[in-house]
């Protein structure tokens, strides 16, 4: 899932779930359709919560590990 949606930043990708987890949740208060809105909603809750994780540790964690990799090159050619 982390790889699916390149073409977006994953700030904005967050948002857009969010967002549509949001008009999911107003749907499914306001029509009766609510089996293939409860599906969409875990559908759309799972991909906002892996794109908060994702900028919010993951892409973070990447940043500082090449960043010790960088240190620990350096290190070593000292």
């Amino acid at each position: 899932m982390l790889t699916r949606y390149a073409g977006m930043t994953p700030k904005s990708q967050s948002y857009l779930f969010t967002f549509g987890l949001a008009l999911t949740l107003i749907g499914m208060i306001v029509t009766d359709m609510w089996l293939p809105m409860v599906a969409g909603a875990i559908i759309l809750a799972a991909l906002a919560v892996e794109s908060w994780i994702r900028i919010l540790y993951i892409i973070p964690m990447k940043k500082e590990l090449k960043e010790l990799t960088v240190r620990l090159t350096r290190l070593e050619h000292k």
